[in-house]
């Protein structure tokens, strides 16, 4: 096989795989973010949860005030019981003490229940808070395999680059441009293999002629249509063995 040839098919193995590496690493950040988004998901609940908590306590003590100032109006309605003169007034006046009695009864059952509320609204935050911490252990787990594969992968990158580099100062430059020219073109796939007659880029059945020359392997020959330099893997073990 034309030494030239083996440079390139070797020099888009590295090409390949430095593209999945750079494509792996683009979607890095939105991976992470996809990891985090059951912690956040949660985190949000949580502070609608405190948010409601704090409405909750603000009420009640809203309601304990009131239900302060009722009981010291009914205290002090009570003790004008003693100032009474008729019975109309005193009837009159027991009325008052009972509206105001069912009044702050009501408030009373008011309170209760913002003091029950708020403790259900407790609860779930308390049960929340728990599910976050797991979440977040998860999410601290899931987030320090990425930070590592992609380390990894990053030094890999470095790698690659470097042999990349090397391997490209053999190839003639000529050569190495059109290469290049068809490896953007192609996204990535500028040599092809030839599959029973056919290129193994476009799929394409190739001219007899075409075939021939390509097996015969004198030169560098191009696909008719999609234009990828062409090679045969019998070349390739026949390289191997020799």
């Amino acid at each position: 096989m034309n030494l030239q040839l083996q440079y390139l098919i070797n020099l888009q193995k590295f090409d390949l795989r430095i593209f999945q590496i750079q494509d792996q690493l683009r979607k890095a950040p939105e991976l992470l973010k996809s990891a985090e988004l059951p912690l956040q998901d949660i985190l949000a609940k949580l502070q609608v949860l405190k948010n409601s908590g704090e409405s909750l306590v603000k009420q009640r003590r809203s309601s304990e005030r009131e239900l302060a100032t009722q009981e010291e109006q009914l205290q002090k309605i009570r003790n004008r019981l003693s100032e009474l003169k008729t019975n109309k007034e005193y009837q009159a006046h027991l009325f008052e003490i009972e509206l105001a009695r069912k009044k702050k009864d009501s408030i009373e059952e008011n309170v209760l229940e913002m003091m029950e509320r708020v403790e259900q609204n407790e609860q779930a935050v308390k049960e929340l808070e728990e599910q976050t911490s797991e979440a977040r252990k998860v999410f601290d787990v899931e987030k320090a395999r990425l930070e590592t594969h992609y380390a990894n992968l990053a030094n890999e990158l470095a790698d690659l680059d470097r042999q990349q580099t090397t391997l490209a100062e053999l190839v003639d430059k000529p050569l190495l441009i059109r290469y290049n020219r068809l490896k953007t073109m192609r996204k990535g796939y500028a040599v092809a293999q030839l599959r029973e007659g056919a290129c193994g880029g476009c799929q394409l059945q190739l001219p007899p002629q075409l075939v021939a020359e390509v097996k015969r392997g004198d030169e560098l020959m191009d696909c008719s249509y999609c234009h990828r330099i062409l090679y045969v893997t019998r070349q390739l073990e026949e390289e191997t063995t020799e």
